[in-house]
C-alpha cells in the first residue's frame, strides 16, 4: 500500500449458533479470504470474533468506552437502529 502500512480490519460475526459452536460459522474464513486475496494487499485482518445475537455482546461498550462519542461526528449518514 502506497504511503503507509496495511489497513486493519476486524471481522465480527453475530450469531447465536456460531457463538455456541464456532465450527458452524462459514463467514469468518470467507471474509478473511476476501480481504487476503481480493483486497489488493491493503488489508490486515487483526481480529475475528463471534458473539451471540444480543445487544450487550454486539456493542460491547463499557463505562470507559468513548467509541460512540468519537465516531458520531464522522458519520455522514445515520442509519437509525444501526448507529
Amino acid at each position: 500500500m502506497e504511503g503507509g502500512g496495511l489497513l486493519a480490519v476486524a471481522i465480527l460475526v453475530v450469531s447465536d449458533t456460531a457463538s455456541q459452536d464456532p465450527s458452524t460459522d462459514k463467514s469468518t474464513s470467507l471474509l478473511s479470504d476476501v480481504f487476503d486475496q481480493d483486497g489488493g494487499g491493503q488489508w490486515s485482518v487483526e481480529e475475528r470474533k463471534i458473539v451471540p445475537d444480543d445487544v450487550a455482546s454486539i456493542q460491547g461498550f463499557t463505562g470507559k468506552d468513548n467509541t460512540p462519542e468519537a465516531v458520531t461526528p464522522l458519520i455522514h449518514k445515520h442509519a437509525t437502529g444501526l448507529v
